[in-house]
């Protein structure tokens, strides 16, 4: 076994211990027998510590020392471009650290689940509050030269910087505000149908069908129930039933674009950088195109909404349903909200985090500066902290940077339909039908196979002939919304 060989061994080693971490959080956020809790932490607090080892391991270093003598050929080189990068930066980073952080947020989320549900931000203050100090630790560690938020960000995007996103968040603010005023003065359509009690068999009966139709394999995944949506272990999905069926739906399609990506991920390089997403954005790209770009057109509904009105007892027709995936409004909740007003929460969130991480905003000022900027961007001012600061579980679980990735993949999914379309001309034909497999398989070629073979840069220029750039997702909002509203 030559020294490429035996890193790949020690990498598919530390790639399942990560799968394991994986499944003990995953399982810790359905249905988790809360007695159990204290036993939990301590286990993904010790493997999140052994994993962080593993990465760190002085044999690693000497190995990849060790290939810089061999000649690779183009898959090699960019496994050891990855791991290089990963392990540089996690031997800066104390494992006693990673233990104490890991272990924390076990904790915090149900200490937050519980908070959200109480609307008590008090009580998770403090955690929240250890979970930016340890956070800043860890930025300090990795880079005391740079912006603790700018490090943070790299955890989940190391290809574009907090100064690109700047600018792409700038211009998609620009065209996105003056298009929600406009739409603040037509006429919104009767959306009460949407809070409308549905038995929660039924939702989820239909919403295991909607993913099957968008391709998520039940044979590598399932879909649990959590307090916020979210995609685990190698695929796993979970959704949510509180009150309005149609954002279940639109969170099994989010999810499902997640699942999708995980289940198409090269199994043969599982553990290494060929096996593993790309970026967070490209994750989110994913997720995003799957909800938005296919989930809130007209096409896709044209076969699915018989099935909807039958399962549901509605009587919905296709331009109302339309109109409902696509009513422009303002709301609390981030994860119910339509596309256009959807960048300005990532904006608040991105802001925020920005402020907290760099000490000009305190925990205990938190919501206030979260209700301030709610009623500046979107005019509303939420009555409690469970629609307010408490709404996402991302901080509880040290998650810090992670907003930004939602409106770069949103933006980077449009970016990606508008090459589906060009190179399969007659998709929206069948999208119609209920036939998605041409449009898998174009996300599995140009996106999915490829793992972190290239960077996000590279990767979606070779999948669009294009740089990233907010143009297509621009194009596509004005011309969705001036159509849909008559502007």
């Amino acid at each position: 076994m030559n020294a490429y060989e035996e890193l790949m061994k020690e990498r598919r080693k530390s790639g399942l211990l990560g799968g394991i971490i994986s499944l003990l959080s995953w399982d810790q956020e359905v249905e988790f027998p809360e007695k159990n809790l204290p036993l939990r932490i301590e286990e993904i607090g010790m493997t999140a510590a052994l994993h962080h080892d593993m990465m760190i391991d002085p044999k690693i270093g000497d190995l990849l020392n060790e290939i810089k003598k061999i000649e690779l050929d183009e898959d090699q080189t960019a496994q050891i471009r990855e791991i290089s990068y990963n392990y540089e930066r996690a031997t800066k980073i104390p494992t006693d650290l990673v233990q104490e952080l890991e272990e924390l947020s076990a904790k915090a989320k149900t200490v937050w689940a519980e908070a959200r549900q109480n609307n008590d931000f008090a009580a998770f203050a403090p955690y929240l509050e250890k979970i930016v100090n340890i956070s800043k630790q860890f930025a300090k560690a990795i880079d005391p030269e740079k912006q603790a938020y700018d490090v943070l960000f790299e955890d989940y995007e190391h290809d574009i910087s907090i100064a690109e996103l700047n600018g792409f968040f700038t211009k998609i603010r620009d065209h996105v505000v003056p298009l929600i005023q406009k739409i603040s003065k037509k006429k919104k359509p009767d959306t009460s149908i949407i809070t409308q009690s549905i038995p929660i068999d039924t939702q989820k009966k239909f919403n295991r069908e909607l993913a099957e139709m968008i391709g998520y394999d039940f044979g590598k995944g399932k879909i649990g129930v959590s307090t916020h949506p979210f995609t685990g272990y190698s695929g796993r999905i979970t959704t949510r039933y509180e009150g309005n069926w149609l954002s279940t739906i639109m969170s099994t399609l989010h999810e499902g674009g997640h699942g999708n990506y995980s289940h198409d991920l090269p199994f043969e390089h599982y553990g290494t950088p060929l096996g593993h997403a790309r970026s967070l954005s490209i994750h989110e790209s994913q997720s995003r195109l799957m909800e938005n770009l296919v989930g809130r057109s007209k096409t896709f509904w044209k076969t699915l909404l018989p099935k909807l009105n039958k399962e549901y007892g509605f009587s919905l027709k296709p331009d109302e349903m339309y109109h409902l995936l696509n009513v422009v409004e303002p709301g609390y909740i981030r994860v119910e909200a339509d596309e256009l007003t959807y960048t300005l929460h990532i904006i608040l969130r991105f802001e925020i985090e920005n402020e907290l991480m760099s000490g000009k905003l305190s925990i205990n000022d938190l919501p206030k500066a979260w209700n301030k900027k709610m009623e500046d961007y979107l005019g509303l001012t939420p009555p409690n902290d469970t629609l307010g600061c408490l709404q996402d579980i991302h901080w509880s679980i040290a998650s810090i940077a992670y907003f930004p990735t939602y409106t770069l993949g949103t933006m980077i999914a449009s970016q990606l339909f508008s090459a589906i379309q060009r190179d399969i001309p007659k998709i929206d034909d069948h999208i119609a039908k209920g036939d998605l497999s041409l449009l898998n398989e174009w996300l599995n070629q140009s996106i999915h196979r490829h793992g972190q073979r290239y960077t996000t840069k590279d990767l979606i220029r070779q999948a669009t002939d294009k740089d990233i750039a907010p143009d297509d997702y621009i194009s596509y909002l004005e011309g969705k919304y001036s159509e849909l509203y008559n502007l």
